[in-house]
């Protein structure tokens, strides 16, 4: 099982990132909390984060109430926490994991260590390698560390007016990291394989277990099925390095057809319809198809080759057009070593 970020543009901009997030304080756009019900709240990051971050979902009932997924920046996830802590009127006592990937469950252990009493709850598939994953966090804050350091090392290079804004900055940077080396990923408390109910309190949740994006993939319904919360599973423009293609779109094919989901909240990317599950079951499609009629294609050959209206579909501004074809790239690889 891998345990770093989940695209080659994740895993070569992840350096430049945490210097951002963590030793910059990022100016960034916030995370945008918005309502979709009385119970639901989607924190969609920004436009320009949608590639490297994940959404997350805080589902609230009258006992009750359920975070999905974590945000891979840990000081986002603190900030979410303050949030939180003036804001809940119930316990927390759900945390979701959707899938192994950094930028869903590494932020957890922050999470965790704020909400202790809070159950963990991942597909049974990644509740029996989940040892490994400490090994991940403590991998991603030591790249912090180095992105730490290589902030020092250029601080000589800033202006001078500017040295001592970045001196501080970085200084919140190291006691942001030697606060989160005081942490740890707590094994998850409810393993599913099955789908599982949870009553949070005159609102009832259903979480469903797949392997599809990964081999270890949860989704949520809710308020009878008219919410899903999908994550990377149902993302517009999927990233599918470690999918199960059949799988993948056997799932895809049945919710596109399921006329009671109304809304869709993906793990990356604005609130979608049930419709729109076409545009990535039919990117899908196509890959599967294109590497089986190409066996003897190379993966550049097949990349250049591949249907151009989809990169017409995907490359709307300039940050898809870096994601589109590396998640190609990614896709076919998978495709072919599938075969």
């Amino acid at each position: 099982m891998t345990h770093y970020f989940y695209s080659p543009m994740k895993f070569m901009t992840f350096l430049l990132l945490s210097c951002f997030c963590v030793a910059a304080n990022t100016t960034a756009a916030p995370t945008q909390w918005r309502t979709i019900s009385a119970n639901v709240q989607f924190l969609e990051q920004s436009s320009n984060l949608r590639f490297y971050d994940s959404n997350q979902v805080l589902i609230q009932g009258d006992k009750c109430a359920l975070m999905f997924d974590a945000s891979g920046d840990f000081a986002a996830v603190e900030t979410t926490i303050e949030h939180l802590k003036n804001t809940l009127t119930t316990p927390l006592c759900y945390l979701v994991a959707s899938h192994f990937h950094d930028d869903h469950l590494l932020g957890m252990a922050i999470l965790q260590h704020h909400y202790p009493d809070a159950q963990l709850i991942v597909h049974q598939q990644l509740a029996t390698e989940f040892q490994t994953l400490q090994k991940a966090y403590s991998d991603k804050l030591d790249s912090y560390e180095k992105s730490i350091e290589l902030s020092l090392q250029r601080l000589s290079q800033q202006p001078e007016a500017q040295q001592q804004q970045w001196r501080d900055k970085l200084n919140i940077a190291k006691q942001r990291l030697l606060r989160w080396r005081q942490y740890q990923l707590q094994a998850p408390n409810i393993p599913v394989s099955q789908p599982l109910t949870l009553e949070l309190g005159n609102y009832p949740v259903i979480i469903n277990a797949y392997q599809a994006h990964t081999n270890a993939d949860l989704t949520l319904s809710a308020e009878n099925h008219r919410i899903l919360v999908g994550a990377d599973l149902v993302d517009w423009l999927p990233y599918p390095g470690h999918g199960n293609f059949n799988s993948w779109i056997k799932v895809l094919s049945q919710l596109h057809s399921d006329k009671r989901i109304k809304l869709i909240l993906p793990g990356h990317g604005g609130v979608l319809k049930v419709d729109d599950l076409q545009q990535p079951l039919s990117f899908l499609q196509a890959i599967e198809a294109h590497v089986l009629a190409h066996p003897q294609q190379d993966l550049t050959q097949l990349e250049h080759s591949f249907d151009q209206q989809f990169a017409k579909d995907y490359q709307i501004d300039e940050i898809s057009k870096k994601a589109y074809p590396l998640f190609l790239q990614a896709g076919l690889k998978r495709a072919k070593q599938s075969k």
